[in-house]
Parts: structure tokens; C-alpha cells; sequence
């Protein structure tokens, strides 16, 4: 029997703040966590025990010190090989955390968005230390809250996966990132253009002009990375959007829907129904109190 993978979306977390697409915690995984695939980004650091991990079909070992950085949509799953449980510190984040808080067409966010490299590394005994301490401080930063909280935790992220950048890199002679988007590099700043400008009205014939790409090369090619079609990958985005300003403001509904990007009301209705299985209206009288 053909097992599909599970599809987790941010938003699908209840401990998530609506507002702050970002998570951070330790978590054991006894024997085996089962194949899915998310819409945001996820990077971990293996803490003790040992075991594999499978991304997209490929294996690579895990144990203390294994750090990995899973892109969106990319299928994976966990077994525990060790007596022990494997034991790892994990972040959760959407796309547009990391965008936001880095300078538009950032070589070090286009570098980390590349499919083509390698998703894991092992950090030694004396590279350990350092990263351990980082994950440990984003977890006293997200559990407080201190002010700038919101500010921080993005920087202290950044620190993370620049370290773990910085050494990926080096294992593989610091091969130029012109030599690397050559490769097949070249989607990431695609979606992250989507992600930046998810409120204009955009269309493949734009971004195909703007990317100097064949319209149906460029519909594969997101429909390939993102495992969606633009325009519900579109969607999803200004959905997500959508929500967190249902819960954090108190916009209408219609302000909302122009917001985000929708240029029609029942547009927007029948759209978020699709994703949410509710009504806006619905979706906010639930989850208002939790913010």
C-alpha cells in the first residue's frame, strides 16, 4: 500500500503565535517519526542519540552534533537507531521571518535557499559548543518576554544558520554561489520574490518576464520545489497572512482580504474555506482566544 506524506502547514500548530510564524524546542523522538512535508523552514541539532534521517529519498545519518536545515516541501522523516531516544533542539520558522529580517536579494539568504546543497553537516567536538549555546539562547528568548523579544530571536536565527552556512560551505571548497545558483539554484529567489511581493498581482507572464524564464519552465519548476501550483502557493501565502491578522487585529474581514493581496471579496471567502475548512468569521471567533 502506497503511504503519502503528511502535510503540516505553520499555521497548523495551536502553540504558534499568529502573529510571529516562529517556534523553537527539544524534542525526543523514541523510535520513529513518519514522512511528511511542511510549508515552512526547519533546522535541528542533534543533542544525543543516533539515528537517520530521510530527505527527499536520501539517508544521511544522525548523531550528537548532526545540524540539518530542511526547505520547505521537502519530504523527510526520522528513525531512532540508539537504545537512547534521539534528542535534538528544533526551529520552526516560516519563509518571511527570514526574508524580513535580511536585505532584499541577500546572498547569504539565496545561498541557504539552494536545493542543490547538501541539507546536513556534522559539527566536531569543538564546533558543538558555540551552536549549542545559540539554540539554548533561543529558547530562554522565545520562553521570556523581554522586551524586543520579536526582534531578537530573528538575529539570534540568523547567527544559527550562518555558522551552519559558514561550514557547509567549507566542506565544499567555498564554491562560489554563481557556480551554485548555476547548478540549480535559481528557483529560491523565485519564491522568495513570491513571498516579498504576495500582495501585488502577480502572475506567472510577470515572473516569467522578470526571470527571463518560459512561462511552463517556470510553472514546473515551482509546482517541482514548492509541491503546489503557483497560484495556490500564491494562495496559501496570503491565507497565511490572512490568519494572523484575523487573530492579531481587528481589521474587518473584506480590509483583510484587500491586504493580502485578494482583489475579490468572495474570491478570498471561497479561497480561505478551500484552505481552512471555515469561514473567516468562524476561523476568528476560534482562535481569538488564544491571542
Amino acid at each position: 500500500m502506497t503511504v503519502f506524506p503528511v502535510n503540516k502547514n505553520l499555521s497548523d500548530y495551536e502553540m504558534i503565535e499568529r502573529d510571529f510564524p516562529f517556534y523553537v524546542s527539544i524534542n525526543e523522538i523514541r523510535r520513529f517519526y513518519p514522512a511528511h512535508r511542511h510549508d515552512f523552514l526547519e533546522c535541528s541539532l542533534v543533542i544525543e542519540g543516533e539515528g537517520y534521517e530521510k530527505i527527499n529519498g536520501v539517508n544521511h545519518p544522525m548523531s550528537r552534533g548532526t545540524f540539518t536545515l530542511l526547505l520547505p516541501f521537502q519530504i523527510h522523516e526520522i528513525v531512532t537507531t540508539s537504545q537512547q531516544p534521539l534528542r535534538l533542539f528544533n526551529c520552526m520558522f516560516a519563509m518571511e521571518l527570514l526574508i524580513a529580517s535580511s536585505k532584499v536579494e541577500s546572498s547569504h539568504l539565496r545561498s541557504l535557499l539552494m536545493e542543490n546543497q547538501q541539507p546536513y553537516i556534522q559539527f566536531g567536538p569543538d564546533e558543538l559548543a558555540p551552536q549549542e549555546q545559540l539554540f539554548a539562547e533561543l529558547l530562554r528568548e522565545y520562553a521570556g518576554d523581554l522586551p524586543y523579544r520579536k526582534e531578537m530571536l530573528p538575529l539570534r536565527l540568523h547567527e544559527l544558520l550562518i555558522r551552519f552556512q559558514r561550514k557547509r560551505l567549507a566542506l565544499t571548497n567555498n564554491a562560489s554561489l554563481a557556480d551554485q545558483e548555476g547548478r540549480g539554484g535559481f528557483v529560491w529567489p523565485i519564491l522568495e520574490y513570491i513571498h516579498y511581493n504576495y500582495r501585488e498581482d502577480l502572475s506567472l507572464s510577470e515572473l516569467s518576464e522578470r526571470f527571463d524564464l518560459h512561462p511552463t519552465r517556470l510553472s514546473v519548476e515551482i509546482k517541482k520545489h514548492a509541491g503546489i501550483n503557483f497560484l495556490h502557493l500564491l494562495h496559501h501565502i496570503r491565507i497565511r497572512h490572512a490568519c494572523s491578522l484575523l487573530v492579531a487585529t481587528d481589521m474587518s474581514i473584506l480590509d483583510i482580504a484587500m491586504e493580502v493581496g485578494f482583489r475579490s471579496y468572495k474570491v478570498f471567502a471561497r479561497t480561505f474555506r478551500e484552505n481552512k475548512g471555515k469561514t473567516p468569521g468562524e476561523y476568528r471567533r476560534e482562535h481569538m482566544h488564544s491571542y
